[in-house]
């Protein structure tokens, strides 16, 4: 089981030639409501890369009976620890994307503030389980990985909340670090360290950093090395590198080399970024290793 600790939202996308200045307005091109939330998007993929996943996370009374529940529930996703919080709403982003493939966006926290004071759960966890911590909450990622060392950690935008204790926390019962380059930047600022490699005086194994078109780069204590994207056209960057994430993770647990498992990562998310919303066009591990073996 991989037990994903994090946010699921609501997305709503819209795509705009170009961003407006201040006190002015940009027609928007087309829109559309999706299923998010880094927890929800990493529990999804795995799901769909045939790991049984289960997601620990707040959502509002809205959630209930809506169509985000109904898809996590047909794709068996467990919902054991995905608590409904009274009089609130569900968390909700709303990004907006322009032609030059750049992004913004704009957060509704609703029953995500939940993460900053509930107690850590009472998980069926098992030997072969694994904890991945994505965003939510500082404290809440500290003390779940103090809980339940050995975890997958991704800070994802929550970087920029994240004080040197916490990332220590954190750091400190991780195995598989995976960030992008400015949340990668922001920790070794954090910690004070000049080089990636330095992270390495924690008990972390892997460190995976996405960049990209520019693919990832990953390293562990005997070796580093890059992996390019697989080529796709760009329609939607949401959920890339959590879906980029999942089958990562997904791929560690059957036991597959860490290149394997950044290769297998780079095409899922190829699959991603080429629909709109980060759950739409994800695809079955078949269907991903098809794709590498053609790149």
């Amino acid at each position: 089981m991989i037990y994903v600790v994090g946010q699921v939202v609501f997305d709503s996308i819209s795509e705009l030639k170009q961003f407006p200045k201040p006190n002015s307005t940009s027609y928007i091109k087309r829109y559309g409501k999706f299923f998010g939330g880094a927890a929800g998007n990493v529990a999804a993929a795995c799901s769909k890369m045939g790991q049984k996943a289960s997601l620990v996370s707040f959502v509002g009374e809205d959630f209930k009976g809506s169509a985000y529940e109904k898809y996590l529930k047909s794709n068996r996703i467990d919902m054991t620890h995905l608590k409904i919080v009274k009089g609130e709403k569900t968390p909700h982003a709303f990004m907006f994307n322009d032609s030059a493939g750049r992004q913004m966006s704009f957060f509704y926290w609703g029953s995500a503030e939940m993460f900053h004071t509930a107690p850590i759960p009472k998980l069926r966890f098992g030997r072969n389980d694994v904890v991945h911590l994505a965003n939510g909450s500082p404290n809440f990622n500290m003390r779940f990985a103090r809980k339940y060392p050995g975890v997958s950690f991704d800070p994802g935008y929550d970087i920029v909340a994240y004080k040197k204790e916490d990332i220590e926390g954190v750091l400190k019962n991780t195995r598989i670090l995976s960030c992008n380059e400015f949340e990668m930047s922001r920790i070794l600022k954090l910690l004070r360290l000049k080089r990636r490699e330095e992270l390495f005086a924690f008990p972390v194994e892997c460190i995976v950093v996405t960049k990209g078109k520019r693919g990832s780069s990953v390293a562990t204590r005997d070796e580093s090395f890059e992996v390019p994207a697989i080529k796709a056209k760009l329609v939607d960057p949401t959920g890339a590198g959590d879906s980029f994430r999942a089958a990562f993770l997904s791929a560690f647990l059957r036991r597959e080399s860490i290149e394997t498992c950044a290769k297998i990562a780079s095409s899922v998310a190829s699959f991603v970024v080429e629909k709109y919303g980060a759950q739409t066009n994800i695809p079955t591990w078949k269907e991903a290793a098809e794709r590498l073996r053609e790149s």
